[in-house]
C-alpha cells in the first residue's frame, strides 16, 4: 500500500500528528507499506524548513520509505527558498498537483488534522 498524507496547517499539533502519522503507519501490522509521502503547503511548510523542530525525526524518517515534498507555491507566498528548506525535502511545483499525481500513481490520501 502507498499512502500520502496532506499537512496544510502549520500549529504545532497537527506538525506533531503528521510525524507521528508517517512514522506510525509502519507500526501497525494490518497493513503492509510500500510508500509514505508527506505533502506540506500553506502554512504546513513550516513542517519542512530547515530549522523545524522536526527536522531530525524528518531526515530520519526520509532514509527510509517516507518522502517528504514541500510546496514551491507556498514556499513562495512565504518568502522561503530552497535553501530554507530541509535538504532531504523534495520540492513539487503545487500541492495539489502533488497529491492527485500520487493519488493517481495509487496513494491513498489522508489529510492531517
Amino acid at each position: 500500500m502507498k499512502t500520502v498524507f496532506h499537512v496544510a496547517d502549520g500549529a504545532d499539533d497537527v506538525q506533531d500528528a503528521a510525524i507521528r502519522y508517517a512514522a506510525g503507519i509502519f507500526e501497525d501490522p494490518s497493513v503492509e507499506m510500500d510508500a509514505v509521502a508527506v505533502v506540506a503547503n500553506a502554512s504546513g511548510i513550516e513542517l519542512v524548513r530547515a530549522d523545524s523542530a522536526y527536522a531530525e525525526e524528518i531526515t530520519d524518517l526520509s532514509s527510509g520509505a517516507v518522502e517528504f515534498i514541500a510546496c514551491e507555491k507556498s514556499m513562495e507566498a512565504a518568502g522561503l527558498t530552497r535553501d530554507d528548506i530541509l535538504d532531504v525535502v523534495e520540492t513539487a511545483p503545487t500541492s495539489v498537483g502533488e497529491l492527485t499525481r500520487r493519488q493517481d500513481a495509487g496513494y491513498q490520501y489522508i489529510k492531517v488534522p
